[in-house]
């Protein structure tokens, strides 16, 4: 993958800064002759600090897409998480490299736009979703009900069901306040991951039972982003690069912290995943220039303990840090998209 990362101090109201962020975006790519032609997703990082704001914000980002991108849309999340860099706007831009032998397939369903890997007739598909959201519910357990069942929606249409998820992240506003559930408030983040349990059959995943990975966001709706690659096994002259289960795995990868380690010194903590994700995740790729680190962390004070474990033992030119509610009780949450 190729990935064009924008976070600038740009001035101005949020939507200014967000028009800012992707035109730069868009010109960063071109400049390093990344075709729009093969963008596959687009990650929007906003500190909204309200559902007006954020609202407004991704009206803008509505008109940008159409005015930017035409017909190559790619999938794409619009969360409202705050950049550590103090920064109000962070933009990251996923594209194809150029000559590698899949056909990019826009799809939209309901108005959300997702994109389609494949290599050929017949071969396995890689469905790659951004943000998935429903506003107007009843209530937030009414929300998280409807946004699995307009992905199983999606997943129908590409003859695919929830067994064939490989990737699955999800954004909670308010993740660790309380909700009506039944006759009791419950955590939201243990609403979202009991109602989650209802769609997926662990016995149906033959790629693995997704983990449940969410941070939280400052506001807005529930959202749901996945990748999902269609069954089939690679026949003989399938290589590792042009089968989608192959490329999926190249893309996403997300750390989680070893038993024991999560009342630990965030030093320690940090070193962890560090170690987690490097050992079993292609981070030659990401120390080459071609990936992005991603951390969120609870607390933005940690970040010099974490940056000072970082530049001993990562030479990544690209990392960003998020400020967000971590589900797991973690501190720190890393993923590499590469």
């Amino acid at each position: 993958m190729n990935i064009v990362v924008v976070d600038e101090g740009f001035s101005g109201a949020l939507e200014s800064r967000l028009e800012q962020s992707v035109l730069k975006l868009v010109n960063d790519a071109k400049e390093s002759e990344y075709s729009l032609r093969n963008i596959l997703k687009l990650n929007v990082y906003v500190n909204a600090r309200d559902e007006n704001e954020l609202a407004d914000v991704k009206e803008e980002l509505d008109e940008l897409l159409k005015n930017e991108f035409s017909q190559y849309m790619p999938a794409v999340t619009l969360v409202s998480q705050a950049p550590i860099s103090g920064n109000q706007v962070l933009a990251e831009g996923i594209f194809l490299e150029e000559g590698a032998n899949f056909k990019i397939e826009r799809n939209t369903f309901n108005k959300h736009s997702y994109v389609v890997l494949s290599s050929g007739k017949d071969k396995p598909r890689l469905v790659i979703s951004g943000g998935i959201n429903i506003s107007g519910a009843e209530n937030f357990v009414f929300e998280c009900q409807r946004i699995f069942d307009f992905a199983e929606q999606l997943l129908l249409k590409e003859d695919m069901d929830f067994s064939n998820i490989v990737y699955q992240k999800n954004y909670i506003p308010g993740i660790f306040s309380q909700s009506r559930y039944g006759n009791e408030e419950v955590m939201n983040i243990n609403i979202f991951d009991n109602i989650r349990s209802l769609y997926f059959s662990p016995e149906l995943f033959k790629n693995g039972y997704p983990e449940l990975t969410a941070t939280g966001t400052i506001t807005g709706n529930v959202t749901l982003e996945f990748a999902a690659v269609s069954k089939g096994i690679p026949s003989e002259d399938d290589t590792e690069g042009d089968y989608p289960a192959h490329l999926f795995e190249n893309i996403f990868s997300y750390s989680t912290l070893p038993a024991g380690m999560k009342r630990k010194d965030i030093r320690e903590q940090t070193e962890a995943m560090v170690k987690d994700i490097t050992d079993r995740t292609h981070f030659d790729q990401i120390e080459n220039k071609k990936g992005i680190l991603r951390i969120y962390l609870m607390d933005r004070n940690d970040l010099p303990k974490v940056k000072s474990v970082n530049d001993k033992n990562i030479n990544a030119a690209k990392i960003v840090y998020l400020e967000a509610g971590i589900s797991n009780d973690n501190r720190i949450f890393m993923e590499t998209v590469k």
